[in-house]
């Protein structure tokens, strides 16, 4: 989604949110003229502003960050919100994210922009786990009885049930699903449903249908059972219950979700990933989710995955990659693979790249060097304590030649290796991704896989790595065991 970062005046809102708050309800207005509306938000000594406002003709504008407090729910005279009823002396602004919408005298609100208002919605609910229901997506006269806003012309349930559709026919009663993992059962599709039981994984579920509910790195669906009751899709053996409604011509059921262009006899999986030690907060990656068409591969140069992300955390440019991929072949995932952050580096392509693709960064240090005091040794890029120059820290001996790839690429002629459970990983999920967003599964041509060629990259769509877009780096180079991957064009 496309939203234009506008800003207001610095005593129109507050940083931050006082006392822990965090955002748990979203409030709808609606204003007659955005324009003079906006001239107040960005004019000092209005005290009022919102954190997104609709257009008439579906332009969303931002005005305030998530993370901050934003003036726009006013006093609170005779709420009906049980949110704010349970609240009776606190600030709702402080809890809530702002929506405004623009509706002319006699015009009513657009069919584009109730359809942009429901993906918002949607977006927002995502990111702070906020349940799509008329008890928090609120009416701004539920907070404040003496406002009609933003008025019956908006249907707050029709928006509702586009951000949250409804289950699928009852084609999938009496279908069984295994469950990978444990898996929390709750009364609604989100991870704030209320709990219900835990299911232990290698469990077997008889499911009654399906919705989209809220989204979990990428996957919205989630699995009813017959007692009305819901369990996430991504823990089960059939992540895309779409699957399910196709006929299996053998007639018995496999876990192979995923489209890939190997013969039909492999079957595949979404390697275990970890979605909660290594997170990026809101805030530090793009809320936005555009279309994706490739993939990207990186190396840390580091010796961990924690090494790259702590070099993320906390850095004001967004920079980072959706994945990262420890050495033993643990997948984290740092933010939904739907949004994006800067990870390529690319000057003057204003994030156009970045944009586009799905970034995983891969724990590995790179180029290495014979020692200058002992060519038997193989260093890797930090220089030796006390010193400054670099590959002075020993990676292993010439010896071990489990641990490094001989290779001339770019002036270099030692890799480090990637070993095998973190290739088998990462050979899982590029076939997951591939498949959940639908990217083809194929890498670039010998003649260009390992070089930078802007032209031929502009418009590429399938697998490529960074160097593919930077002549200064290696990452991930020839060194990698590209045929693992199981894609028919891998070169070695």
């Amino acid at each position: 989604m496309q939203i234009d970062w506008i800003g207001c005046a610095a005593d129109n809102f507050r940083p931050g949110r006082p006392g822990g708050f965090r955002p748990d309800a979203i409030v709808l207005h609606s204003v007659a003229d955005l324009a003079q509306a906006e001239l107040g938000y960005r004019n000092g000594g209005s005290f009022v502003s919102t954190h997104y406002a609709i257009a008439g003709d579906g332009r969303v504008r931002q005005y305030v960050d998530e993370n901050d407090t934003a003036f726009h729910a006013g006093f609170v005279v005779n709420p009906s919100a049980a949110l704010v009823k349970q609240r009776p002396n606190g600030n709702p602004n402080y809890y809530t994210i702002g929506i405004v919408l623009e509706a002319a005298a006699g015009r009513g609100f657009g069919a584009e922009q109730r359809a942009v208002c429901a993906r918002l919605l949607r977006e927002i609910a995502d990111r702070w786990r906020i349940a799509l229901d008329a008890e928090h997506v609120l009416p701004h006269s539920a907070i404040r009885a003496s406002a009609d806003c933003p008025g019956e012309a908006l249907n707050v349930a029709e928006l509702l049930a586009a951000a949250v559709p409804e289950a699928e026919p009852a084609s999938l009663a009496g279908k069984q699903i295994g469950l990978l993992a444990n898996v929390k059962l709750r009364q609604a599709p989100a991870l704030n449903g209320a709990l219900v039981k835990v299911l232990p994984a290698g469990s077997r579920v008889e499911i009654g249908g399906f919705v989209v509910g809220e989204t979990v790195s990428g996957n919205r669906y989630w699995y009813r059972d017959l007692d009305g009751h819901f369990f996430w899709a991504g823990a089960s053996e059939r992540p895309d219950p779409n699957a399910l409604l196709e006929t299996d011509p053998a007639g018995r059921s496999t876990t192979d979700t995923m489209a890939v262009s190997a013969p039909a006899a492999v079957v595949a999986s979404a390697p275990a990933i970890n979605r909660s030690r290594f997170r990026l907060p809101a805030g530090q990656y793009y809320s936005e989710r555009p279309h994706k068409d490739l993939i990207v591969l990186h190396f840390t140069a580091g010796s961990s995955a924690k090494s790259a992300f702590d070099t993320w955390n906390g850095d004001a440019g967004r920079i980072g990659a959706a994945y990262l991929v420890d050495v033993d072949g643990t997948v984290y995932e740092v933010f939904d693979p739907a949004q994006w952050a800067y990870h390529l580096g690319v000057q003057g392509s204003g994030g156009r790249h970045d944009k586009r693709s799905i970034a995983i960064e891969i724990a590995n240090v790179g180029p290495l060097r014979p020692a200058a005091d002992n060519p038997d040794i193989l260093n890797w890029w930090p220089p030796k304590r006390g010193e400054t120059a670099p590959f002075g820290t020993k990676y292993c001996e010439l010896s071990q030649t489990e641990k490094y790839r001989k290779h001339s690429y770019r002036g270099e002629h030692y890799f480090a290796s990637f070993p095998a459970a973190q290739t088998e990983s990462i050979r899982r999920l590029l076939e997951d991704l591939c498949a959940r967003f639908d990217i083809p599964r194929t890498l670039p041509p010998a003649a260009k896989q390992f070089e930078r060629d802007p032209d031929f990259f502009q418009n590429y769509c399938g697998i490529a790595s960074h160097v593919n877009f930077r002549q200064d780096k290696w990452d991930i180079g020839p060194a990698f065991d590209w045929p693992a991957l199981q894609i028919p064009n891998a070169r070695i």
